[in-house]
């Protein structure tokens, strides 16, 4: 079912939902993340937000301080599913949408947040652009178009590693050995993080 935030609310349950809406908003600004839901975020995509957010840590627990500084806010009018905006480290998410689709979409966008907040990052690329067919001197945000490109087939392979699924709503293929290279990257394990193929 569709979040479609504040559609068909009852006017009576106002000050709860934004009651919780606060609540919810406090403790995910507590938590390791450091995350901050935007302010008059509706509850319910806060929730979706909040399990999101909960299986990013699970599924990349070395990672967790790279998390710091994301701010999560929602726009009908957006252009596409969902955007980066590294500016102000900021992941906007066009509503509605499914529950599912707005929870790969926060992994896919989080997974952009990674490439500039983790020191190590570029450690990963080479590994990740052999395991995808690509030369190892691939340019790392280049590519003839949007999946051809290695920095969004990355992000692609960190939500469908985060959510246990491929993208619903592009065809976009992650080989099992790139799967990995993010999984273990994710884990902190530098193990098969060379090149398939290198000498190191």
């Amino acid at each position: 079912m569709p979040v479609t935030p504040g559609a068909n609310r009852d006017p009576m349950k106002d000050v709860k939902a934004a009651a919780l809406a606060a609540f919810l908003a406090f403790a995910l600004a507590g938590c390791s993340s450091d995350l901050v839901v935007a302010e008059g975020t509706p509850s319910d995509l806060t929730e979706v937000v909040q399990t999101a957010m909960d299986e990013i840590q699970e599924a990349m627990p070395s990672r967790a301080g790279c998390l710091q500084g994301v701010t999560v806010t929602h726009d009908r009018e957006l252009g596409r599913r969902a955007e980066y905006r590294p500016d102000a480290g900021t992941v906007v998410l066009r509503v509605p949408a499914t529950a599912a689709d707005l929870a790969f979409s926060l992994a896919h966008e989080v997974a952009h947040h990674l490439e500039v907040s983790c020191p190590g990052h570029e450690e990963m690329r080479p590994a990740f652009l052999v395991a995808q067919g690509f030369d190892v001197e691939q340019p790392w945000f280049e590519g003839d178009s949007w999946a051809a490109t290695p920095s969004e087939q990355y992000a692609t392979a960190v939500a469908q590693l985060v959510t246990g699924h491929s993208d619903r709503q592009r065809r976009l293929m992650i080989s099992d050995e790139a799967l990995l290279v993010v999984e273990r990257w994710a884990a902190g394990d530098a193990t098969g993080l060379s090149p398939m193929g290198s000498d190191g």
